[in-house]
């Protein structure tokens, strides 16, 4: 029998954000025992990309209304809502296209934040630093708010498996640490910055999570549930078990117990409110556990590989059906992972080499970097045939996101097409 000290965290399904909210937080002691009266709080919803609400691609208005409502009753002294949106996105234009700002301000919200625009910083030396990542500058607000609350939307997440608690703090940071993040061991990374910024409460949205090949290429699905816990990885934990994803294949569990931080192994974790058997519901993870011999016109090598690099080249591979490119590349040879020697005979040109692990073989073919890479820059490469590790080589910010607009249109036809024919799979074997 385990002797650590076990995190609670509630499970609510229902049809209301308030009162679900209400009801999640009642489970955990309710707001007046979590938030101190006269204390400042900072919301931290996922307000990374601008799009609209039913895309699932940021967090809930709806939610993020209910829980700055919800902590009012604590009486604190200032609700702060502050987001730091993705690499190339404005902050702003996110919280006004996602619904979130204007949401937050009806909630009664005392201040909004662009956490990108912020000069005050502080810069904070990681001790037992994991990652590259040895330091950080973080905006003083945040560093000195007595909570902050962190108010994530669940997602299936290409390249880190899903996004929840844990990922969610990762938009504390502004753009040039954020995408430093990304060039190192990003689940280390991540873990290092929960060392020194903690969220100390987290209130998921699970009402509509996205599957599919998210976070852009995701699809909602109904699930109906709020999940909140003091412990960020007990609540990603118990949401993968929610929705049928093993823990086993994501890879910040393992990075968040070597810096001890929180449980995730589920006899350490208390679940109060629904069960996770009440709430099951297995959402469609395509690009997890299938092989890679469904990509049989490719040459694919994965020795060593981790589970963001093939999740992150399964939906680069599926990208390029969409796209009209996998019959016009056909041929070529991938690797990902740690392999010790390259293939013989492979022309450079038809060599795509996809994450740091392969950095050693870099000038004998087409060098894709990062920890993991880019999301769309495998992709690129393949199309291309000329390595992006940089946005600046695909032409800068500007061009990326251009160029992942027209893309995403495209998939989103693509992926529906392909989520449909799997749930009529699994009803005619059920």
């Amino acid at each position: 029998m385990s002797t650590q000290k076990k995190s609670v965290v509630s499970i609510v399904k229902g049809t209301g954000a308030n009162s679900m909210v209400e009801e999640a937080l009642s489970h955990l002691g309710g707001v007046t025992s979590l938030i101190k009266k006269g204390s400042t709080v900072v919301v931290k919803p996922n307000a990374g990309h601008p799009f609209p609400p039913e895309t699932s691609i940021n967090t809930s208005p709806a939610v993020v209304s209910a829980v700055i409502k919800e902590l009012r009753k604590a009486e604190p002294k200032e609700i702060i809502l502050a987001e730091s949106s993705a690499v190339g996105c404005d902050t702003l234009e996110s919280l006004e296209v996602s619904g979130i700002g204007k949401a937050a301000e009806e909630a009664g919200v005392d201040k909004i934040i662009d956490i990108k625009r912020e000069k005050d910083l502080i810069k904070i030396p990681i001790r037992d630093a994991v990652s590259d990542i040895t330091s950080i500058h973080l905006p003083r607000f945040l560093v000195e708010a007595e909570h902050i609350v962190s108010v994530p939307i669940l997602k299936t997440h290409i390249n880190m498996v899903f996004t929840n608690a844990l990922k969610n703090m990762k938009g504390t940071v502004q753009d040039k640490i954020h995408f430093q993040m990304h060039q190192t061991n990003l689940a280390a990374a991540m873990m290092d910055l929960w060392s020194v910024i903690k969220a100390d409460l987290t209130i998921a949205d699970l009402i509509r999570p996205a599957e599919g090949f998210g976070p852009e290429g995701g699809l909602p699905a109904e699930f109906d549930c709020i999940v909140a816990g003091k412990d960020p990885v007990a609540v990603d934990a118990t949401c993968c078990r929610m929705i049928g994803l093993d823990v086993d294949f994501v890879p910040y569990f393992e990075a968040a117990n070597e810096r001890g931080i929180g449980n995730f192994v589920e006899e350490n974790i208390v679940i109060r409110g629904r069960t996770i058997k009440e709430v099951f519901k297995q959402l469609w993870i395509p690009y997890l556990g299938k092989g890679f011999d469904q990509w049989p016109e490719y040459n694919i090598y994965a020795e060593g590989a981790c589970s963001s690099c093939q999740g992150l080249l399964a939906y680069n591979m599926e990208k390029l059906k969409a796209l009209g490119e996998y019959e016009k590349n056909a041929g070529a040879t991938i690797i990902i992972g740690h392999k010790k020697e390259l293939p013989q005979g492979v022309d450079p040109k038809d060599l795509i080499l996809v994450g740091n692990c392969t950095k050693k073989f870099r000038d004998h073919g087409i060098f894709c970097g990062g920890c993991p890479p880019g999301e769309c820059f495998p992709g690129w490469s393949i199309i291309d045939r000329k390595g992006i590790t940089l946005p600046e080589d695909a032409g800068g910010s500007d061009a990326v996101r251009a160029r992942m607009a027209r893309d995403k249109e495209v998939f989103l036809e693509y992926i529906t097409k392909l989520r449909d024919e799997h749930y009529k799979k699994v009803k005619e074997e059920s």
